[in-house]
């Protein structure tokens, strides 16, 4: 004979699976939902690629969200990566810098000299769409550069070796004393280290996918702006040796003018000499110093001399 059901167990424990069956159905729910309206917005300073990810379509690209745009419905499952189109920059050592403030490059001058050099280098990221959209899947998928992290990650892989390339192979061209106190032969450093970095770069990420600071998307890519800070021998005696040797040609040159000055005067007491002779020149000395006075009487005039009033004052006996 069948046992009954316990009716009332069955009433105490239908509420709670009621419940959990439509937690369940409301998460799965919302699960469908932003994977059906899959959506994609994009910050003014910002450029967007879409790829499929559908389950019956191919992971490929699909199409670029353009900068300012909002709530752009993507298909469910797809990805969406965002990149920087506003000015960025690269800088080494100092303040800002995407690394430690002490951090230089590190180079070897022409007189075999050790120098620290600073560097900052401004740039925008290729909008052109065969071009970013290669970037992206050369460069940003591995260093996950549509992440901050990972664009810094990039940025240090990338740009960092080959602007130690690009110094350290001009500054062999130039004297150590040259790159730190000459502003010519450092101008001309700069600029022939700019150009070897603009050539070292696309070589090594495989394109043009950076552009100058002035690029908006409409005009000429341009140049990446490189500049240097002033370089500095490594071997802090050497400065101190310079100073030293600076001081040391001040105290020269006050000299020589000290020795100028004497001989001036040296000229004008001969020429005195020569006009007044030796006597006359010592008078005219011992006048000009007050030891001696003297008066003009004038003619047929009248004057009164004052004597000399001898002292009252009783001799001792």
């Amino acid at each position: 004979m069948a046992k009954t059901p316990n009716v009332a167990a069955i009433k105490s424990k239908s509420p709670v699976g009621k419940v959990i069956g439509v937690v369940i159905l409301v998460i799965i729910a919302i699960i469908l939902l932003v994977k059906i309206f899959n959506f994609a917005n994009t910050a003014t300073n910002e450029i967007g690629l879409h790829y499929g990810g559908g389950i019956i379509e191919d992971r490929k690209f699909k199409s670029v969200i353009a900068p300012g745009s909002t709530n752009k419905r993507i298909g469910p499952g797809d990805q969406f990566y965002v990149y920087p189109i506003d000015q960025r920059s690269y800088i080494i050592g100092g303040a800002g810098a995407d690394s430690s403030a002490d951090d230089e490059v590190t180079v070897v001058s022409k007189d075999n000299v050790r120098l620290g050099v600073r560097v900052q280098v401004y740039f925008t990221l290729n909008r052109d769409q065969a071009i970013l959209q290669n970037f992206h899947e050369r460069i940003g998928l591995k260093t996950y550069a549509f992440t901050e992290k990972g664009w810094h990650d990039m940025l240090r892989a990338y740009f960092r070796p080959q602007i130690d390339r690009a110094l350290a192979a001009v500054a062999t061209n130039y004297n150590w004393a040259e790159l730190y106190n000459n502003e010519a032969k450092k101008a001309q450093f700069q600029t022939a280290a700019a150009k070897e970095f603009t050539r070292l770069l696309p070589a090594a990420v495989g394109g043009d996918y950076f552009c100058g600071p002035s690029y908006n998307g409409n005009n000429g890519c341009g140049e990446l702006s490189f500049t240097i800070q002033k370089p500095n021998p490594m071997d802090k005696g050497i400065i101190d040796g310079i100073e030293a040797k600076q001081r040391a040609e001040l105290a020269r040159q006050a000299q020589e003018q000290k020795n100028q000055q004497v001989n001036v005067e040296l000229q004008s007491v001969k020429a005195q000499v020569a006009l007044l002779g030796a006597q006359g020149y010592l008078l005219k000395s011992a006048i000009e110093s007050g030891k001696i006075q003297f008066m003009v009487i004038p003619q047929n005039g009248n004057v009164s001399i004052p004597v000399p009033v001898p002292s009252t004052t009783p001799t001792p006996r």
